[in-house]
């Protein structure tokens, strides 16, 4: 048993530990002196943020089709971003077809590069975007990288599903300022990712003043020494990337065969709103079949797929509604005759297609 004094002594300790004896106390029952020092501003200070590389997708209702704030994924949408000079731009395009990436279906976003006037690089980018909250997901990119018009790589292409590749974040649906989160997520291939800066951003384009707009920097830590700059602006999308400036926005419209360099009339922004996704023409009715011109033709020129005639669009999209068309030339023959011809890939085979500007088609095989 205890003594009654080893007793009292403990409880004396106990009340002195809950009570906090030996706190300064100000005279008339006032509160405790505020502690100071490293131990309390450690306390005080921000969380440090970490970078987010998981999102949580198999909670959310993928769509192909949608928009946030910042970002619009409506088929037929396209802005042009170019330098003052036009030596460089990019259109970048939503287009009306879906690929299917690690099991789930994605919307195309195509992107053309041009640098003096000739085509530097094609991306075709894969995105979803969230039913629930507005996330926008990037799920991967295929690139060719072009040098006097002719394929000559595929730099940092990547898939999610591929070799630990996963989908990453292009941009949130409900802005949270200081956010850092990965766009891309594939080891030792791409790995971009964007810190939420400010959005209260006001900035002049060739397009017109945008306010309220969202500043995002984006790093790598593939390379640590690069800081890429991106403005978003609400209803419209990008705005700014490094150098590039909105030029234009909404309606699709093709690039042109032969990017100038001299700057061009910038045309008024088209519409604040998106439009609607374009419809595609119905494929003509079936003609006479026409023989194929003999010989080499007298006069090639190389187009964009964009620049093809409605019939030629839509014969190919009739063919080979999941194809990716990778050249397109208008060939002139004897007699003067008019050929479209036509190389598509699909799943790393190439057919070929020619056919005349009515769409009426002269062949289509598949490359052996």
């Amino acid at each position: 048993m205890c003594s009654k004094a080893w007793r009292n002594a403990v409880l004396v300790t106990l009340s002195c530990l809950v009570a906090g004896c030996g706190a300064k106390v100000e005279r008339g029952g006032g509160e405790p002196e505020k502690k100071t020092g490293p131990e309390s501003a450690a306390k005080d200070a921000p969380v440090e943020r970490v970078w987010k590389d998981t999102f949580g997708l198999d909670k959310c209702t993928l769509l192909t089709a949608g928009r946030n704030t910042y970002f619009i994924l409506q088929p037929g949408y396209q802005i042009l971003l170019a330098e003052e000079d036009r030596t460089e731009q990019v259109f970048i395009t939503v287009l009306d077809e879906t690929e299917t990436v690690d099991g789930i279906e994605t919307r195309v976003v195509e992107e053309r590069e041009f640098l003096n006037g000739k085509l530097k690089e094609v991306s075709r980018n894969f995105f979803t975007i969230c039913k629930e909250h507005n996330d926008v997901f990037y799920h991967g990119e295929d690139v060719d990288d072009y040098k006097n018009g002719k394929v000559v790589g595929h730099g940092g292409a990547w898939r999610a599903g591929v070799k630990g590749a996963r989908a990453g974040l292009m941009m949130q649906g409900k802005i949270e300022i200081g956010a850092k989160y990965y766009q891309e997520v594939a080891p030792e291939v791409a790995m971009d990712r964007a810190e939420n800066v400010r959005d209260d951003v006001t900035v002049e384009t060739p397009a017109g003043t945008f306010v309220n707009c969202l500043k995002v920097i984006e790093t790598s830590p593939l390379e640590p020494d690069a800081e890429s700059l991106k403005v978003y602006a609400p209803g419209v999308g990008m705005i700014v990337d490094e150098d590039l400036k909105l030029a234009r926005y909404g309606q699709r419209q093709p690039p042109p065969a032969a990017a100038a360099a001299a700057p061009a009339e910038v045309k008024p922004p088209i519409s604040e709103t998106p439009p609607a996704a374009p419809k595609v023409p119905e494929p003509p009715k079936p003609k006479k079949r026409a023989r194929a011109p003999s010989g080499k033709p007298t006069s090639e020129v190389e187009l964009q797929a964009g620049e093809m005639p409605a019939p030629v669009a839509a014969v190919i999209a009739k063919l080979y509604p999941k194809g990716r068309i990778h050249e397109v030339k208008r060939e002139k023959h004897k007699g003067g005759q008019i050929v479209y011809a036509i190389e598509i890939f699909i799943g790393g085979q190439q057919y070929d297609v020619e056919a005349t500007p009515d769409g009426t088609v002269l062949r289509n095989e598949a490359e052996k």
